[in-house]
């Protein structure tokens, strides 16, 4: 099977089945949002750098950059899969700097489970969805019929794994923090690693930052930015296509020796180590 993905993809898709899916081949980097919902036997993965397996009112939200291999699904899977472009998700969801926030918890926490009315409210999206796509695509209005079906859709989503992240209810001050500090981050995390960074961008000293940080979301700001320079190191080493020293100068390390000391104490094993301990795919 070639690797990545094809041409042919269309901005918005459903799909019962990973063989419906013939323009996506595995293993492949992500271009798009893929949304798959299980109802029956399950689906297993290597998503980024860690063995997956999704289950029966389960949920799964991949977004642009997640490294996929090795997906199968059961004889008996049942659910659907929603995928849409990168670009036709930034259209539809104007808004979409709300799934900032969540960004590093969806990578952490690709799988979650859902009650049954979740699954339902899922269910009569995707149904709508689906009727638009096979249907009413040449009705007036239908590209805004469905742009605001996908949305409804999408913000149904984020608001499933909001629920599990802030528990409902308003955002307090210091989950707004969280929320500031991870868009920063995104946006810096290979240039900078210093706390100090951080919370001078933030208008805060770094002692509260990390206190703050600690106590919302379990990790303090240097645990934040270790884990997400490694986790960019690791989708890198998967590479065979670069080279560690290339590794070490994009993520901004002064040299590969303090970039290898660097990955060795947080993983336990140098770059190298690791490169040569991941499974072909």
């Amino acid at each position: 099977m070639t690797k990545g993905q094809s041409d042919k993809q269309p901005s918005i898709a459903v799909f019962r089945s990973l063989r419906e899916i013939t323009f996506i081949n595995f293993p492949t980097r992500l271009e798009s949002m893929v949304l798959c919902v299980c109802t029956r036997g399950h689906i297993s993965a290597i998503v980024d750098v860690e063995p997956r397996q999704m289950s029966p009112s389960q949920v799964m939200v991949l977004r642009p950059g997640h490294r996929i291999a090795k997906c199968f699904e059961s004889q008996d899977f049942e659910g659907f899969f929603i995928v849409v472009t990168e670009s036709k998700l930034n259209e539809v969801l104007p808004s979409l700097h709300y799934l900032v926030p969540y960004s590093l918890h969806y990578t952490e926490n690709p799988i979650i489970d859902i009650t049954d009315d979740e699954l339902d409210t899922l269910r009569i999206g995707y149904r709508v969805l689906n009727r638009h796509l096979r249907r009413y695509s040449d009705r007036p209005y239908s590209a805004m019929s469905l742009a605001a079906c996908c949305e409804l859709l999408f913000y149904d989503v984020l608001g499933i794994y909001a629920s599990r992240i802030n528990k409902g209810g308003r955002k307090t001050r210091r989950e707004e923090l969280l929320t500031d500090f991870i868009s920063i981050l995104e946006n810096n995390f290979r240039k900078e690693r210093t706390v100090n960074f951080y919370a001078d961008k933030l208008f805060v000293t770094p002692k509260h930052l990390s206190a703050v940080l600690k106590e919302v979301s379990g990790k303090t700001t240097g645990e934040w930015i270790d884990s997400r320079v490694i986790l960019e190191a690791k989708l890198m080493l998967r590479s065979s296509g670069i080279n560690i020293q290339e590794i070490s100068a994009q993520l901004n390390f002064a040299n590969q020796s303090f970039f290898g000391k660097y990955f060795k104490h947080l993983t336990g094993m140098s770059p190298r180590q690791y490169r040569a301990s991941l499974v072909e795919i």
